[in-house]
């Protein structure tokens, strides 16, 4: 199976392409991308189980847990970036 690191960054890959969409530019829409990737984490992780053979559902799990940890991390990255920007 893929490392956490490659579903992490295909997971930012795939989020940031779906940003450019106009209904990601919204209010409500913003709130919406963590969640996006929270699943697209979960799904990418699921594929890879099934591809490479491993189980589904430890998958899913696992993939959950980097789904929070990434949208954490990039929340808190951008949460410092703007806080930089108006210093």
């Amino acid at each position: 199976m893929l490392d956490s690191f490659i579903i992490v960054g295909l997971t930012m890959v795939i989020v940031n392409f779906a940003k450019t969409f106009g209904a990601f530019g919204t209010r409500r829409g913003k709130l919406l991308i963590p969640l996006l990737v929270f699943f697209v984490a979960a799904a990418l992780n699921v594929v890879n189980a099934l591809v490479f053979g491993g189980a589904v559902l430890p998958a899913l799990k696992d993939g959950f847990i980097l789904g929070a940890s990434a949208g954490g991390i990039y929340s808190m990255g951008k949460k410092q970036m703007e806080k930089y920007k108006t210093a």
